[in-house]
C-alpha cells in the first residue's frame, strides 16, 4: 500500500564554516541566471561587426526567504519547530523577535575570521545544490507587535556561483585549444600576445602568421580579421 502523505523537504544553507540553518518556510520560487559578454568589432567590407566573446559570468541563485514567529513554521529543525510551535500558542507579548532566525542568514555576509573573507554557502532543496556566496540580502519586516517587535519578515537573498579554488583547477580543461577562431586586430595588437592569450606561448605567433600569410608581424593593420588555428598537442611543444 502506497503511503498516503510524504515527509516534506526542507530547504537549508550550510557555510563553509558553521552550522547548517534549516530555513522556517520553503521559498515559493527560484530564479537562477547567467549572462556573457561581447564586444563587437567592425571590420570592412561586411555589414554587421564581429561578435567577439570577452567573458562569461558566474551563475547567479535569486528567491525570497519567509519568516515568521508568529504562527508555527514548516521548517526549521526539531529544536526550533517545537520552541516556535509553542510561541504560537502564546500571546503577543510572548512572540519571539524575528530577527534571532533572519540574522543567522545576514550573518552569512560577514567576514569569517579564519578565511579572511565570507564564507562560501550551500543552499541545498531538493535536486538543487547551490555553491557560492551571499552577495545581497534585503530584510522586509512585515508584521510587529504592538510593542513593535517583528514578527513577521521576507528577505531577499542572492547567491553567486563560487567553488573553491582546488576544486576549480580540477575541473580547468588541460588540453590545447582545439577549435579555429577568428579575431579582429585591434590597433597595436601583436601576434606573440594573441599566441600567449591562445596557446599559452608566445612563441606560437608562428602558426598564427603562417596561417594568415604574414610576412611582418610587426606591420599589422587594426581591423584586420585573422584566422586563429586550432593548435594540436604536439604543436605546443
Amino acid at each position: 500500500m502506497l503511503a498516503t502523505s510524504l515527509a516534506l523537504k526542507k530547504a537549508k544553507l550550510t557555510p563553509e564554516k558553521g552550522k547548517s540553518l534549516t530555513v522556517l518556510f520553503n521559498p515559493d520560487e527560484y530564479s537562477i541566471s547567467r549572462s556573457v559578454t561581447y564586444a563587437s568589432h567592425t571590420v570592412p567590407g561586411l555589414d554587421i561587426p564581429i561578435a567577439q566573446f570577452i567573458n562569461g559570468t558566474a551563475d547567479t541563485l535569486t528567491m525570497n526567504l519567509f519568516f515568521d514567529t508568529y504562527a508555527a513554521p514548516e521548517g526549521g529543525d526539531t529544536a526550533t519547530q517545537l520552541s516556535l510551535l509553542a510561541a504560537s500558542a502564546l500571546p503577543e507579548v510572548g512572540k519571539p523577535d524575528v530577527r534571532k532566525y533572519t540574522q543567522q542568514v545576514y550573518g552569512m555576509m560577514a567576514v569569517n575570521g579564519d578565511l579572511h573573507a565570507p564564507p562560501r554557502v550551500t543552499f541545498e532543496w531538493g535536486s538543487l545544490k547551490f555553491e557560492g556566496v551571499i552577495t545581497s540580502v534585503t530584510q522586509r519586516f512585515t508584521k510587529f507587535t504592538y510593542e513593535g517587535v517583528p514578527v513577521r519578515a521576507t528577505l531577499e537573498v542572492t547567491f553567486q556561483s563560487c567553488k573553491a579554488q582546488d576544486a576549480q583547477l580540477r575541473e580547468m580543461p588541460r588540453n590545447s585549444p582545439d577549435r579555429t577562431k577568428y579575431k579582429a586586430l585591434q590597433d597595436g595588437e601583436q601576434l606573440s600576445a594573441i599566441a600567449y592569450a591562445e596557446y599559452g606561448s608566445c612563441g606560437a605567433w608562428r602558426l598564427i602568421a603562417q596561417e594568415n600569410g604574414i610576412e611582418n608581424p610587426r606591420a599589422l593593420r587594426s581591423g584586420r580579421t585573422i584566422r586563429i588555428p586550432a593548435m594540436l598537442p604536439e604543436e605546443s611543444d
